[in-house]
């Protein structure tokens, strides 16, 4: 992968799974259902990611805001095979994105990784993208209910074709990739629907990692850009939702919803410096992400004198984890250093996290159609969104989470009765999480 995480089970990199070539040819223990080979040249790693949510909100602006659902379900199989092929099939039943209002049924993640040397591989299929920090976290070790407000402006899932590596003793990594274009925030994408491809890229920088002559508070520092570019084609047989998803806040309610007809056509970019710092058991994850789309309202529903134009939105996010119990802070997730146990006292892992994050919505997006804006609601929809959250989870065990979000949204603009902005946003997120 061309992040490298720390002590997942759902992602553990080849290197890992090979330092011992005595390993057995089946292996049943917290890190998955293993099956390998005699010769330790292939793998099967059988296991699973649940989530179960209990959302409870505080004057919700409409009836289906609180609720209990099943978050994700994704069981997975993944490996290598002959030692350079690495590979993983991820299937969903449950919600494709945080506002989502119906079950649904897709592919996660289908791809295959050539890495004959770390510096250089190919991987093709469906995956995340190489754009944002934190949308490359995988979703099981982000310490929140949800992902912040910048994962509105950035795709969550992409077809197609990257090469990527780890140079200079991996103290860099960097990553290209031509994908089909996807909508952002959301693992239901698949689908090349001829809008045009979309080049992303990602660099990824740890300068100061195994310099043992320069202070250890240094090595944790970690610094990158990424980013995209293409040039889109609109296509008027494919329906808006396909090409546009709604914006949401931290607790996976709509807050900005894209006009019925509108179309893709022209530029679409995105930027995205991020800053990663970790010591000990104290991490700060620092993300700023912009994201310009071309687009055409000429077919946008109950409106005329549409044509081209385009929409700009900025986000930003600020986040600090602490895990109260030492253990090593980390972007693979938190692993109890002492499962729980009441025999011997020990009461597995505890973490603190506060987000703030915000996002803008450009000015063009609430003009009028005939002015060459969107047209979108000022009322029903908001302008932008500042948000806090703080979030406690408790790790029995590496198997098991249990933790409580409480996230505050303020909206700027909104109002609108019977909308997700008539009120500011007040929730209480409890997740209980298996991951094997």
């Amino acid at each position: 992968m061309e992040q490298q995480v720390e002590g997942t089970t759902e992602s553990t990199p080849k290197s890992e799974q090979q330092q011992q070539r005595d390993l057995p040819q089946l292996d049943v223990s917290e890190r998955g259902l293993i099956f390998r080979s005699a010769d330790q040249q292939h793998l099967v790693r059988l296991g699973g990611l649940l989530q179960l949510d209990d959302r409870q909100f505080v004057d919700p602006g409409t009836s289906d805001m609180s609720k209990f659902l099943i978050r994700r379900a994704r069981p997975y199989v993944a490996g290598f095979f002959y030692d350079d092929w690495e590979y993983r099939f991820a299937p969903e039943f449950a919600l494709s994105a945080p506002n989502a209002q119906t079950y649904q049924t897709t592919i996660a993640d289908a791809f295959i990784n050539y890495a004959p040397i770390d510096e250089i591989q190919v991987q093709a299929g469906k995956f995340t993208p190489p754009l944002g920090l934190e949308m490359l976290t995988p979703a099981a070790f982000v310490p929140f209910s949800e992902r912040s407000l910048t994962s509105n402006l950035i795709p969550n899932r992409e077809i197609g074709v990257m090469t990527h590596g780890l140079v200079f003793s991996e103290k860099l990594s960097w990553a290209a990739m031509v994908g089909a274009g996807s909508r952002n925030d959301t693992i239901q994408s698949g689908l090349d629907y001829g809008t045009g491809p979309v080049g992303y890229f990602r660099i990824f920088c740890q300068p100061f990692r195994n310099e043992s002559d320069l202070p250890e508070e240094l090595e944790g520092l970690h610094f990158g850009v990424g980013g995209s570019i293409g040039w889109q084609a609109q296509n008027d047989g494919v329906d808006t939702a396909n090409l546009f998803q709604n914006y949401s806040t931290d607790g996976g309610n709509t807050f900005l919803t894209f006009p019925n007809g509108l179309n893709v056509q022209g530029e679409v970019w995105r930027i995205s410096p991020q800053l990663y710092y970790r010591y000990g058991p104290l991490a700060l994850i620092s993300e700023f992400t912009t994201e310009k789309q071309g687009v055409n309202t000429g077919g946008v529903i109950g409106s005329s004198g549409g044509g081209f134009t385009n929409y700009q939105t900025t986000s930003w996010n600020l986040e600090l984890d602490w895990v109260i119990t030492g253990e090593i802070a980390s972007l693979g997730g938190v692993v109890p250093q002492h499962p729980l146990d009441f025999t011997n006292g020990d009461i597995g892992a505890w973490e603190i996290s506060f987000r703030y994050d915000g996002l803008a919505a450009g000015a063009n997006m609430f003009r009028p159609i005939d002015q060459g804006g969107l047209g979108i609601s000022q009322t029903t929809s908001a302008t932008g969104v500042n948000g806090a959250s703080l979030a406690l989870n408790w790790y029995p065990n590496r198997l098991i989470r249990l933790g409580v979000t409480l996230e505050y949204n303020a909206f700027t603009g909104g109002g609108a009765p019977g909308t997700v902005v008539e009120n500011n946003e007040l929730g209480f997120i409890t997740r209980l999480q298996l991951l094997y």
